[in-house]
């Protein structure tokens, strides 16, 4: 939650580590599972996405919102998460932070994003996401849920991330069902557009840790 007389993005903010720590190799990759109910669509999507991500070399972070679910978020406790009573509200922050990029995943409610993943990027307060890559999927009954895409691509740019261009989004026939009820991402259209989002990701991150964009990154080095 970014208040409008927060940081500017216009100096080094000290509670960010300069870009390139913490990349050994191995980028972290937080990925964001918006649906609130368990073995989603959505889920789905974000184990296929760990997936490929690992494959890539990456070291992917899932944070499923169905399981970890987060409190309603305290204006009181903005920039201050350790303030939190509950601990996955502690934690959400400093993992953030962690993150070299980021994959945010949602199922399509009334036309947008959910609402729990809303709270928890309300939870962050724009420094944790700041110059760094983000991965964008969605999940509908059709390919409408593009307007969830096009909802969190406006997010990102307010929390002062870089959305890739390339994003997924599926629809309920792109799924298959394992024998114990599990969904798997199953349709090759879909997994092939997967693949290509991850190794954009991927790459973007590491050409910003290299310092290599054009005009993104070198305001941290």
């Amino acid at each position: 939650m970014a208040p409008a007389d927060g940081w500017s993005g216009s100096a080094v903010d000290p509670r960010r580590p300069p870009r390139g720590v913490g990349m050994t190799g191995r980028p972290v990759v937080l990925l964001l599972g918006g649906s609130p109910s368990p073995r989603s669509h959505t889920a789905a999507v974000i184990g296929a996405a760990a997936g490929v991500l690992t494959e890539l070399g990456a070291e992917p972070l899932v944070w499923d919102l169905a399981a970890r679910p987060l409190p309603i978020v305290d204006a009181s406790c903005h920039g201050r998460p350790e303030l939190y009573a509950d601990p996955l509200a502690r934690q959400l922050s400093p993992m953030a932070a962690r993150a070299d990029a980021f994959v945010l995943a949602s199922p399509t409610y009334h036309g947008s994003y959910s609402g729990a993943l809303k709270n928890a990027l309300d939870h962050l307060d724009g420094h944790e996401m700041a110059g760094k890559p983000v991965g964008l999927l969605a999940h509908g009954e059709n390919l409408t849920a593009v307007q969830v895409c096009d909802a969190l691509r406006t997010v990102v740019r307010a929390l002062k991330g870089v959305a890739v261009p390339e994003q997924l989004v599926t629809v309920p026939g792109d799924f298959e069902r394992t024998g114990d009820g599990r969904r798997l991402l199953a349709a090759p259209a879909a997994r092939g557009r997967l693949d290509v989002l991850c190794r954009s990701l991927v790459a973007v991150t590491r050409q910003l840790a290299a310092g290599d964009a054009v005009g993104i990154g070198t305001a941290w080095e």
